[in-house]
């Protein structure tokens, strides 16, 4: 008999805000903090805007989830695109035009540009990653903008390759402003996972930033199932399967990802206990393992398992 059962379904929010700022050319060096931000137990120092004020966003669900499409079939694949991509852009809708401010690693005098800094934090047992977009214009230019865009891409690396993702656009705003020519122009985006816990993680995408965080790939993922007659534990010798392939769509404002995960057991069981162990290796920051078990009872009463498709969920929640 074959049931289609969810193990689990987690969600994970991802939010985003914004604001822009103009400054008289004069009030530069007052106006840029250095302030801490923290990696796990590691803190930097990053050159930033005031972080107050900021206003919520859209996300762009579409553009979301063409990055995390693409971020996915290179974690199922271990494959994908070597050529480097612009880390992140911010697009200015003027009048009758358009400007585009493109990465750069650092903020510069009479320059255009976006930088991009990442915070990552545990809190309850659950992980967030805080991506601070701070894009800058101290050219002499000046113009009235009425929108703005936020592109950004995702990589993973396997320890010789990085693989990017496409730069898709991910967040946008309806927000009015004007630079003069004796201005200069900032903007703060913040973009945040949260309510990611451990065993989700190699699922999440980890977007490009200065410090260059990177979710190595393949990340281990593996669901055992307990026959009766095995050891069950991460590692141990109960009938398991791999990540072999995902669904993906959008429903009511949020993104849908699927995993299933299918294993014939043998002998016919009316309830088995399943256990998702995975391991998140990054490339500058420790490896993170979880786990989570479940038991799964079929639908029909008196039912057999002889073959399991058991299905992990996750919901990326936008607001």
């Amino acid at each position: 008999m074959v049931q289609k059962l969810v193990l689990r379904n987690e969600v994970v929010k991802v939010k985003g805000r914004v604001k822009a700022i103009t400054i008289k050319k004069d009030e530069f060096e007052k106006f840029l903090q250095l302030r801490k931000l923290k990696i796990l137990n590691k803190e930097y120092e990053a050159l930033m805007p005031p972080l107050d004020g900021l206003q919520k966003n859209t996300i762009d669900i579409n553009g979301l989830s063409a990055l995390i499409q693409q971020f996915m079939s290179i974690e199922v694949t271990n494959s994908g695109n070597t050529s480097q991509t612009s880390q992140a852009q911010i697009v200015l809708t003027t009048s009758g035009s358009s400007i585009t401010l493109s990465y750069t690693n650092n903020i510069k005098i009479n320059s255009q540009g976006v930088t991009v800094f990442i915070q990552i934090f545990q809190q309850n047992g659950s992980y967030t990653f805080q991506y601070y977009y701070i894009a800058f214009d101290t050219t002499d230019s000046s113009y009235t903008a009425s929108q703005i865009e936020l592109y950004a891409s995702a990589i993973s690396y396997n320890g010789v390759v990085t693989f990017y993702t496409n730069v898709v656009r991910i967040a946008y705003a309806n927000m009015s402003f004007t630079k003069t020519s004796d201005s200069y122009l900032f903007i703060v985006w913040l973009i945040e996972f949260q309510n990611i816990p451990p065993y989700l993680l190699p699922f999440t995408p980890t977007l490009q930033s200065n410090t260059v965080t990177a979710l190595k790939v393949p990340g281990n993922c593996t669901v055992y199932f307990n026959n009766g007659s095995c050891s069950f534990g991460c590692g141990g010798n109960c009938p398991s399967s791999g990540l072999n392939g995902f669904v993906m769509y959008i429903q009511n404002n949020s993104i849908i990802l699927e995993f299933p995960f299918t294993v014939p057991l043998g002998t016919g069981v009316s309830n088995v206990e399943v256990l998702l162990c995975t391991v998140a290796p990054y490339n500058n920051i420790p490896t993170i393992s979880g786990s989570i078990s479940s038991t799964l009872t079929p639908p029909v009463s008196g039912a057999t398992f002889y073959v399991v498709i058991a299905t992990i969920t996750v919901t990326y929640q936008v607001s």
